[in-house]
């Protein structure tokens, strides 16, 4: 068992006045500010240039924020660990029901977020740019958003599509020049009031992560959008359709079949998941919040949450949100002991904190096995 620390704060104002707060907030902490400066100058002049332009044209205030950060803790903005990390983690589990299937009506959105403890903010925030969609989301690396809701009704969210890609050692190599998901969702959180403006967003976006991109709208539209090495390709559900599916989920691997031709190979653990997904909310003649939230806290191989913390798989939050009321609801650590919070675009952020508890466990042998 592990205690760790979570944070619920909201963020007002400009791009700039928001960095400059989250800047004045780690000023004095040293190791903090530690954690968010790049120790080794890995990009050429005319890759910062690059940076800065696709920020500029895909990540409207972006820059202005990171530079309200770097003059707050006094530091250069190039050396932001942030930029060179974006420009180009993790397991996940995400399903999104349209209102057909649920029982009241209403449009679902459920994931697990698995990963390391090491490497999570534990930070819920609401963030309200000047001008833009506020949202609900939980962030990563304080400027991006691992998943979230905004105000018009629009829910993102991800999972990996194959071995996470990074610019660390031991990841996948970026096959093209482009932005982490990270920076994806926060924007399409921020610019997008619907499935098809963020369709439309990301059309010629460059991603470099290798991402299961699932998009929804409280209207009942559901998109997939999966990347693989610079290759994009979508599964839809459209309400204006008599017959269709009524759900899209992902887990890690490929799941569109003419990206699939290129990746055959997937994780034993992410076949089973996407599997008990589908059974789950097929073998349910109604889905409410109890069902998706059981399917996320019960432990694997019966449920999605996974306690493989140090084999960088542990189940970090789990998180139900419906788009119709603007609710959204938060499991940290995977253990229904540490108590689900429900929060609604219309609240007014209190900056809060909390402590957790995880459970460590050893992965099953072949979890990780590749097969195809």
């Amino acid at each position: 068992m592990e205690t760790l620390k979570v944070r619920t704060f909201e963020l007002c104002g400009t791009n700039y006045e928001i960095g400059y707060e989250l800047g004045k907030s780690i000023v004095n902490i040293p190791e903090l500010i530690g954690e968010q400066i790049n120790k080794s100058n890995v990009l050429t002049k005319e890759e910062e240039n690059h940076m800065v332009e696709l920020f500029d044209k895909y990540c409207p205030g972006l820059n202005e924020e990171l530079q309200g950060f770097a003059d707050a803790i006094h530091v250069n903005q190039n050396q932001i660990l942030y930029y060179t990390m974006t420009y180009l983690r993790p397991g996940c589990s995400q399903v999104a029901l349209a209102p057909e299937l649920t029982e009241n009506g209403h449009v679902l959105f459920a994931r697990n977020f698995d990963f390391s403890h090491k490497m999570e903010d534990f930070v819920l925030c609401k963030t309200k740019v000047a001008g833009k969609y506020a949202h609900i989301g939980t962030t990563v690396m304080q400027f991006g958003r691992t998943e979230g809701m905004n105000e018009c009704g629009l829910g993102v969210s991800q999972s990996s599509c194959g071995l996470p890609v990074g610019n660390s050692e031991g990841l996948r190599k970026p096959a093209v020049v482009g932005l982490q998901f990270w920076a994806v969702i926060r924007y399409l959180l921020e610019n997008c009031k619907d499935v098809e403006e963020a369709l439309v967003y990301i059309e010629d976006m460059p991603i470099a992560y290798n991402i299961n991109l699932l998009i929804a709208d409280k209207s009942g539209n559901i998109a997939l959008v999966e990347t693989l090495d610079g290759r994009k390709d979508i599964n839809r559900i459209n309400k204006v359709e008599s017959e269709r599916e009524s759900f899209l989920h992902s887990t890690n691997h490929v799941h569109i079949e003419e990206l699939h031709k290129l990746e055959p190979q997937s994780m034993s653990n992410s076949i089973h998941r996407y599997k008990l997904i589908k059974e789950y909310i097929e073998s349910s003649k109604k889905i409410g919040e109890k069902d998706l939230i059981n399917l996320l806290t019960s432990k694997y191989p019966q449920g999605l949450s996974c306690n493989y913390y140090n084999d960088f798989f542990g189940t970090l939050k789990s998180i139900v949100m419906d788009l119709t009321m603007g609710k959204f609801n938060i499991l940290w650590g995977g253990l229904e002991d540490n108590g689900w919070n429900s929060y609604y675009l219309n609240d007014n952020f209190k900056h809060t904190t909390q402590l957790v508890n995880i459970n460590i466990e050893k992965s099953p042998s072949d979890f990780f096995k590749l097969i195809e």
